[in-house]
């Protein structure tokens, strides 16, 4: 008899267990990315000078079907540069301070960035980064961003 009490309260935790893993999964693909968190991962991206991310999440913008890929590939190549070789000693800290939608399909993301850590003198600067969706997806308008903030910016 004891044996069985047992069995049938392990069977109910793993049940349990389960259906959490069930719920935190279903939770997770439910959800949407904001602007925001779309623009910490682009920030963060840079600062590493990781050129595919900051690929993947940039809005290439209205191109034909056919020229996707070449725009994806010159797109690359100006992040590489950007942050491989114009910026490539170029320090900065970063932080989210708003973001807004101004419609269904774009957003600003305002963000206070102190550039130049190595000089000693850096201060808070106000910059936005705009905000396109582009297949249902939050990605940052690299043209839009002012050429101030980091140097060799795609364009």
């Amino acid at each position: 008899m004891k044996e069985m009490r047992i069995r049938g309260a392990v069977n109910f935790l793993w049940l349990g267990l389960i259906l959490m893993l069930v719920l935190v999964v279903g939770a997770f693909a439910l959800a949407k990315e904001e602007p925001a968190s779309v623009a910490a991962q682009f920030m963060s991206a840079l600062a590493k000078h990781d050129v595919d991310k900051l690929t993947e999440l940039s809005y290439i913008g209205e191109t034909e079907p056919a020229e996707i890929e070449s725009s994806r590939e010159k797109l690359k190549k100006s992040w590489d540069f950007c942050v491989n070789t114009a910026g490539k000693y170029y320090t900065f800290a970063w932080r989210i301070s708003a973001s807004r939608k101004s419609s269904e399909n774009s957003a600003s993301v305002t963000l206070q960035v102190q550039r130049n850590l190595a000089s000693g003198g850096s201060y808070d600067e106000k910059y936005e980064l705009p905000m396109e969706q582009e297949g249902g997806k939050w990605k940052v308008v690299a043209s839009g961003i002012s050429s101030e903030m980091f140097p060799g910016l795609p364009r």
